[in-house]
């Protein structure tokens, strides 16, 4: 007897705060309704390095993955899991056989066959080590074996039961027979995507735009828009002001520019808003180990955390357009449970005790503190052209000056600090994390087995950590799931790899002609239907 996707998911629907999802009902058509026409200009403050499919996992490549291609499984704007390639699957009941059955007809763009044996060819890209699959690996490692019996059928077999199971089969389906070079580093993919999408890759005008069209075979339909351009506008000021000209068709808003356009008649009339608390943290994590003599003592990562005041710069600097942090589990995905011992706390007498206590003491003749002659001076990585990044980074910096630590800051362009992040070179780092819609997506970031692979840029080692994320996996039961995912979370309190900082709120604003907007965590274009569902209206701008 197998468990069916809608009762094996209603377990997991408890942990995510979700209905029961239907995973045999096709989801509807995006092609029925508004006439097909138009195109939206979307800025993006981050050009992608690569649209690689397995490893392109930067939040700004994702964006258009999701509209080239498709993985077998997706999400809705309640976070439940929704067919996508794969129109049903099933559990075993020991839950270690995963077997998807794929949608018939289903074309890639340029019109060969989507069959199983692609789905087998990005499973081997996965865990291909020349891949650098950052971010999608670990959620392979348990997989014994993939199975094609036929064309439309695909049997993935774990060696233990894997409750997140599903959201590894996001995973955007590479075309077996276009991807023919020995690694994917070499492929013309990377720069030239072919995919199932609701979307075709057109061109990509380095430094300009990627632009894409409908897809008029579409499996779901076709979509509303004839045209999809991602404009590459760095500042969100330009982005704003690209708005207010009629040359973008959405702009995410500073605090600032919220508070000054969102009131204003004018605005109110031309532009519709939306307002969101993504799947994203930012975090500075600190790196332990090797030659770096200040961070190894959770103590003292404690007392950084404790002189950070997080409450203080949503309130004031963000005005409240954000949440702090005091567990690395976004609320949507991991319901807040009192207050973890990390907290949001700002103590910085407390953060002086413990310094002091680790022997890093206040030296009278430098203003500074230091140990066995070492003065406690370090530099922070964070990305020069974000605006969360250089504000946090300049608080922290003064916060911490208070405390006898100087602490520099060091701007870099997303690839070289990226670089930087995967390699371990450096001290501390402030960056930001994608979660998923399942507490498993914290894996990478926090499983010692992810150090160097993957998204553990901390270098954080702890057995008992990686016992329960291991547990977590393989356990069915929500409540015993929920239990887990407490433990990791008190003691990431104690041990501090990362200070977790906030959850930025999205706010933005878009032309009224523009229909078929729904924000949720996920955004309004990553959800299911997404970019596929928006279409172009009467303007009511006129």
């Amino acid at each position: 007897m197998r468990r069916s996707a809608a009762s094996f998911l209603a377990l997991l629907g408890l942990l995510l705060g979700a209905c029961d999802p239907v995973a045999r009902v096709a989801a509807p058509p995006a092609g029925n309704g508004p006439a097909p026409g138009g195109r939206l200009v979307y800025p993006l403050r981050i050009e992608p390095t690569t649209l690689n499919f397995i490893s392109g996992t930067d939040q700004f490549t994702v964006m258009v993955q999701k509209l080239v291609a498709d993985g077998l499984v997706g999400h809705d704007d309640q976070l439940r899991p929704v067919p996508r390639l794969a129109s049903s699957w099933e559990h075993s009941d020991d839950g270690r056989v995963l077997t998807f059955h794929l949608r018939t007809g289903v074309r890639f763009h340029d019109g060969a066959p989507f069959t199983s044996a692609d789905v087998l060819h990005t499973y081997r890209r996965v865990v291909d080590p020349a891949s650098r699959a950052v971010g999608r690996l670990d959620s392979f490692l348990t997989v014994e074996r993939v199975e094609t019996p036929d064309p439309h059928t695909v049997r993935v077999v774990y060696r233990e039961p894997y409750a997140p199971a599903l959201y590894a089969w996001e995973v955007p389906i590479v075309p077996r027979h276009l991807d023919t070079e020995p690694t994917m580093a070499d492929s013309p993919l990377n720069r030239a995507p072919v995919g199932t999408g609701p979307f075709r890759f057109v061109a990509w005008d380095a430094g300009s735009r990627i632009v894409l069209k409908a897809n008029p075979d579409y499996w779901s339909g076709r979509p509303h828009l004839d045209e999809f351009i991602f404009q590459i506008i760095p500042s969100q000021e330009t982005a704003l002001q690209a708005l207010l000209a009629g040359e973008v068709d959405y702009a995410s808003l500073t605090p600032v520019q919220w508070d000054t356009h969102v009131r204003r008649v004018e605005f109110d009339r031309r532009f519709r808003t939306v307002r969101y608390v993504p799947l994203f943290l930012y975090y500075i994590a600190w790196r332990s180990g090797g030659s770096n003599p200040f961070f190894g003592d959770p103590e003292v990562r404690r007392a950084l955390s404790l002189a950070l005041d997080r409450e203080e710069y949503v309130n004031s600097v963000l005005r409240g357009h954000g949440r702090a942090a005091g567990s690395p589990f976004h609320p949507a995905v991991l319901p807040p449970a009192g207050s973890p011992a990390s907290s949001t706390a700002h103590d910085p007498a407390r953060a002086a005790q413990l310094l002091d206590a680790a022997g890093w003491r206040i030296d009278q003749t430098t203003g500074l503190r230091s140990r066995a002659g070492i003065p406690f001076r370090f530099r922070l990585l964070i990305y020069g052209e974000g605006r969360d990044h250089v504000q946090f980074s300049q608080v922290a910096q003064e916060s911490l000056r208070r405390l006898g630590i100087e602490m520099t800051i060091q701007r870099l362009d997303w690839p070289t600090l990226w670089s930087r992040l995967k390699s371990g070179d450096f001290e501390a780092a402030l960056s930001g994390i994608i979660f998923t819609p399942d507490p498993d997506g914290l894996y990478g970031m926090l499983h010692s087995s992810q150090i160097g692979e993957g998204q553990n840029y901390a270098g954080f080692r702890d057995a008992d950590v990686d016992a329960w994320l291991d547990e977590g996996r393989r356990t069915l039961e929500p409540g015993e799931r929920t239990a887990i995912y407490r433990r990791i979370e008190r003691r990431l309190a104690e041990r501090e790899p990362y200070s977790f900082l906030f959850y930025p709120t999205v706010q933005a604003a878009l032309p009224r002609r523009i229909g078929g907007v729904t924000a949720c965590p996920l955004g309004i274009l990553n959800q299911f239907p997404g970019a596929a569902g928006l279409f172009v209206g009467e303007a009511s701008d006129r």
